[in-house]
């Protein structure tokens, strides 16, 4: 009979800790959901806009498609799989690229002359924004650094913590599969 009881509490104390763990998740994501902010006027966006190159998803990574416009990508043919946020010492193919901006992250590249110190600063601001950014190095990019967002490229001849800072906060998050919060692609027709 004891061990009975004892079952019981026990079922009920994980039922109740489930329960408000839940809730506790569903108050966030509301909290964080009705709190976004307009998004900025074009002219206000770091950055140069980018065509549109559709946002299909294909086979696998080395699937043929056409060719990307920018590069880095900015858009276009893509992954079903995606890589997280956060930072990599080998290169991220281009097709899971954008699938990364498509979720609305922040790239920061770097290509193969950027010094040991600079990609240490890099990898430091790219830490400041676990959910939002990812740092790898790009070995197609020649030279510098590229910073794409969804349909945003800026390019850098080195670190600047105050332009790499800018690009994070404007421009993540603009897009996650449609564009939020009033953004657009800042393209003309």
């Amino acid at each position: 009979m004891r061990r009975r009881w004892l079952g019981l509490l026990v079922g009920v104390v994980v039922t109740s800790l489930s329960v408000l763990t839940m809730s506790g998740l569903a108050v966030g994501v509301l909290v964080g959901q009705f709190t976004d902010r307009a998004a900025l006027p074009c002219d206000q966006v770091p950055g140069t806009p980018q065509p549109f190159e559709g946002d299909r998803h294909i086979a696998y990574e080395s699937a043929p498609h056409d060719p990307y416009r920018s590069n880095p990508p900015t858009s276009g043919p893509h992954s079903p799989r995606v890589v997280i946020p956060g930072i990599y010492r080998k290169p991220i193919v281009e097709e899971l690229q954008v699938h990364v901006l498509e979720h609305g992250h922040v790239i920061l590249q770097y290509g193969p002359d950027l010094p040991a110190s600079e990609i240490d600063r890099l990898e430091r601001l790219g830490r400041k924004h676990p959910r939002d950014v990812v740092v790898a190095p790009y070995p197609a990019l020649g030279r510098g650094i590229a910073m794409t967002g969804w349909q945003r490229l800026q390019r850098l001849d080195k670190v600047d913590d105050q332009a790499v800072e800018q690009f994070i906060t404007k421009v993540a998050g603009r897009y996650d599969h449609q564009w939020r919060n009033g953004a657009t692609s800042c393209t003309t027709p």
